[in-house]
């Protein structure tokens, strides 16, 4: 006669419920491991730790806040630049170039936020701009406003340096929680950005990292 079995049904349920919590534990410390190590290699400048900006007071063309809470749970790429002059323009076609590379990912596409920042922008020729890609907000405000938001990126240009011709600007890389994460020279080109961006959005424990150093 075959033995019986001698194990009730909570004892039963009991070592389901501990594979299952082992099987959580394992499926945890995969993830882990998948997600750590040194950072991936990137064409742009990878900030290390990331920089937190400080509060900040901007406007959109439509009179509408733009600040720190704006840069919260999505991916900004900022650049300086006034739409009345040629960098401003260079600006704005290398953002909407790396926002359209990024058709084949559309959920990550969908999270960036592209923003040009001047003293001054035009309200009607942002606007005119902002057709372009539904993504693209042109900011300004106060100078002090806009001034503190340069010096927490690095960005050494001035008004006066935005008027010369053909020579772009830098992009900065916003992550999710309002950090400073990466920065692309002016010569980067707009598919290289994109291959970045996706790079670093691909290791979220670069984030986690950020959060407790």
């Amino acid at each position: 006669m075959p033995a019986r079995n001698r194990r009730g049904p909570l004892a039963r349920f009991i070592m389901l419920v501990a594979g299952m919590g082992l099987l959580g534990v394992g499926y945890y410390w995969g993830n882990r491991y998948q997600y750590s190590g040194p950072p991936p290699p990137i064409e742009g400048v990878l900030m290390r730790p990331p920089v937190a900006l400080p509060g900040f007071e901007l406007q959109d063309a439509d009179g509408l806040p733009f600040n720190l809470q704006e840069l919260a749970d999505r991916w900004t790429l900022i650049a300086f630049g006034d739409l009345r002059q040629a960098q401003g323009h260079l600006a704005v076609s290398r953002m909407i170039g790396v926002h359209n590379r990024l058709a084949d990912q559309p959920e990550r596409q969908r999270t960036l936020r592209l923003a040009l920042a001047a003293e001054d922008q035009d309200p009607a020729l942002a606007r005119d701009f902002s057709r372009l890609s539904p993504a693209l907000k042109a900011i300004s405000g106060d100078r002090a406003e806009l001034q503190r938001l340069r010096a927490a990126v690095g960005d050494l240009s001035t008004a006066q340096d935005s008027s010369r011709g053909d020579e772009g600007a830098p992009l900065y890389l916003i992550d999710p929680k309002a950090r400073l994460l990466a920065l692309f020279p002016a010569t980067q080109e707009p598919g290289a950005i994109a291959a970045d961006l996706a790079a670093l959005a691909d290791r979220p424990d670069l984030l986690e990292e950020a959060a407790h150093e």
